[in-house]
């Protein structure tokens, strides 16, 4: 798809978007839905199968804190770099052409790794493949925001997050299975070879995912974006509302669709008022979600097991915990919804900061768990409201790359520096020392996102992210 320079009519583009605003759910957003969501299992599958992996092979390698930090921060490392730059590249060539590739090529990374045992070309791969990862996880949250109207948006987006976050127990229950009956040599390359199987979804994506209207309009492909707005406009029964004008659309469709025309927007604009103010709030929100979230995704197997579970009691533990996680983000959805972002948002971090100091304290095995299932509901539930409310912060001539920037940066703290840093944490200060660091980076971000965040609760996306 080639891009124009050609700006677009500001009055068809605002008659556009107030009409597909208005839009429930349609026969369209909902295929779109279960698409992204596909890719999301996809995702969290690779993400998630590392845990797994690390408790069948960390003694019969025998690695070393440094061995295992370096399998769990492989594939980190990839999303981080692909992330930062894909973000450019989803605003400048279109959401579902950089969707396409990443899956393409992640799934081929993935299955590679079962090749060989050697730690150093597994950790080559990994990191490959999260090179792939790190430009198809911003895309999913992108295309459901762009193309959702505003009663339907948080909703959706939190639930098709939970179906993420219940793609993270499919390894762990895979290996369950696998321990016991496979040997251990065969059990950890069947996981990977798992992963390369999104690659059969890519036809049905390349086939039935409809491109971003929102991009479109800014691209100038005003006929596509139209048929796309009128094809939902015929199964929601609604009639073609020429004339339709959300208040105070018009404006910020001049303003932010003049800007998307011009060359190398997308990126400087990061740095400018408001939208600097707004990147910084994103990062905090983002520190302590993914650092609670990974920890427990990457360590829960082998923390339970340290404490005294055999491994198949440790994986079933670390299952029902995602299972948590889960719940907590179809919650957040509602919460949302209903109390808004900043109320939702001091809710879950407290509930975190509860369950993990818990955690911390908990003088038996039942109680560890029981805090566990705390920790993942709110940590694990707020990742998708932050990717929700990151979403809603920029305009959409800078909302890709923003969103890449920020999941590399949220990577980058909870992925790599989090988790490089909890084996040795736990050789220096014990087992319970990575819970009150958790606890501390959730309260050092909640006053400074409380103090300056703004409410976007009931706006439309162009209104939130106008800059």
């Amino acid at each position: 798809m080639q891009e124009t320079t050609i700006p677009p009519d500001t009055m068809v583009t605002a008659n556009l978007l107030s009409r597909l605003d208005r839009l429930p759910m349609t026969r369209t957003a909902l295929l779109t839905t279960i698409l992204v969501t596909v890719i999301w299992v996809a995702e969290g599958f690779e993400t998630g199968v590392i845990g797994p992996i690390l408790l069948l092979v960390k003694g019969p390698w025998g690695l070393t804190a440094q061995g295992t930090a370096q399998l769990g921060i492989a594939s980190t490392l990839g999303i981080i770099v692909g992330a930062a730059f894909a973000g450019r590249l989803i605003d400048r060539h279109g959401r579902k052409v950089v969707l396409l590739w990443g899956v393409t090529l992640f799934s081929l990374f993935s299955a590679l790794c079962a090749v060989s045992a050697h730690v150093g070309w597994i950790v080559a791969m990994r990191l490959l493949g999260g090179l792939a990862l790190g430009a198809v996880f911003p895309i999913p949250y992108l295309m459901l925001s762009e193309l959702l109207g505003t009663r339907s948006r948080a909703r959706m987006i939190a639930a098709a997050s939970a179906v993420l976050a219940l793609s993270y127990l499919i390894p762990q229950a895979a290996a369950l299975v696998m321990i016991g009956h496979l040997p251990v040599d065969l059990a950890w390359r069947i996981l990977f070879l798992l992963g390369g199987l999104p690659i059969l979804a890519v036809p049905f994506v390349h086939r039935y995912l409809p491109e971003s209207p929102r991009w479109l309009l800014l691209k100038g492909h005003r006929a596509a974006a139209q048929a796309l707005v009128e094809r939902m406009e015929r199964e929601a029964g609604c009639d073609h509302a020429e004339g339709l004008l959300h208040p105070g659309i018009t404006a910020i469709v001049r303003a932010e669709y003049a800007a998307g025309a011009e060359r190398g927007s997308g990126s400087a604009v990061l740095f400018r008022r408001p939208l600097r103010g707004r990147f910084v709030l994103c990062l905090l929100i983002c520190a302590g979600a993914s650092a609670g979230a990974y920890v427990l995704l990457v360590y829960a197997p082998t923390i339970y097991a340290d404490m005294g579970m055999s491994a198949q009691r440790a994986l079933v533990t670390t299952i029902v915990i995602l299972i948590a996680g889960a719940v907590g983000a179809i919650a957040v959805g509602q919460f949302a919804d209903r109390l808004g972002r900043k109320k939702t948002f001091l809710f879950y971090s407290l509930g975190a900061v509860f369950g993990f100091s818990m955690l911390a304290l908990s003088p038996s095995l039942a109680l560890s768990v029981a805090f566990g299932l705390v920790s993942a509901f709110f940590s694990t539930g707020l990742v998708p409201f932050t990717k929700l409310f990151t979403a809603e912060q920029f305009p959409t001539r800078a909302r890709g790359t923003a969103t890449g920037f920020l999941e590399s940066a949220g990577r980058c703290i909870g992925g790599v520096l989090v988790v490089a840093s909890i084996p040795f944490i736990q050789a220096s200060w014990g087992t319970s020392a990575p819970f009150w660091f958790i606890c501390a980076i959730f309260l050092v971000c909640l006053g400074p996102v409380m103090l300056r965040v703004r409410e976007t609760r009931g706006m439309s996306i162009d209104q939130a992210g106008a800059g």
